[in-house]
């Protein structure tokens, strides 16, 4: 074998087994969140709302750290802007559903976390969740399904996809 085919060889070996980053996950587990819907019925047309992603547990016997989350099903008349972390640490909880961008809730919980990974110790929930800001664009025509994780564990990436299924549709708008 050739000097110069056998770096090739290396070279595509090297990454085969450092790439496992294809391969899905199976360490994380998702809340109760992920056995039912969870929603809004009072969205109005051009505003935003923070919806939360799933709790997550890591299941496994190491520490892992999870790198981004994001909602693959983004239904007709929605449009995600946006995500951040925040934290049921001290508030009584994951809060489930969707609220209005910049009520009070909102503004008090605003910044909970800096930074865009969580690490989750081993066979530990974590309190810390993602949230996705999701614009009303016009009529819903579905749910947003489908929340997909990058994480790491030791050296390699995984992927993993867990459902979760939130509902937002128009309504009439709630007054304080």
């Amino acid at each position: 074998m050739s000097r110069r085919l056998f770096a090739v060889f290396l070279a595509l070996s090297a990454t085969a087994l450092t790439s496992c980053s294809d391969g899905g996950g199976t360490a994380l587990e998702g809340s109760l969140q992920a056995y039912g819907i969870s929603g809004y019925e009072h969205a109005q047309v051009g505003k935003e709302y923070w919806v939360s992603m799933l709790q997550m547990e890591n299941k496994s016997g190491k520490p892992l750290t999870v790198l981004s989350g994001k909602i693959v099903h983004v239904p007709a008349g929605l449009r995600i802007t946006g995500y951040r972390i925040n934290s049921s640490a001290g508030i009584g909880g994951h809060r489930l559903g969707a609220m209005p961008v910049g009520d009070a809730e909102d503004v008090d919980r605003a910044g909970d976390h800096k930074g865009s990974s969580i690490q989750i110790k081993a066979h530990a929930l974590s309190d810390l969740y993602y949230e996705a800001r999701v614009k009303v664009t016009g009529a819903v025509h579905g749910d947003l399904t489908t929340c997909h994780y990058e994480y790491r564990q030791g050296s390699t990436t995984y992927h993993q996809d867990i459902g979760c299924d939130t509902r937002i549709r128009l309504g009439k708008p709630v007054t304080g």
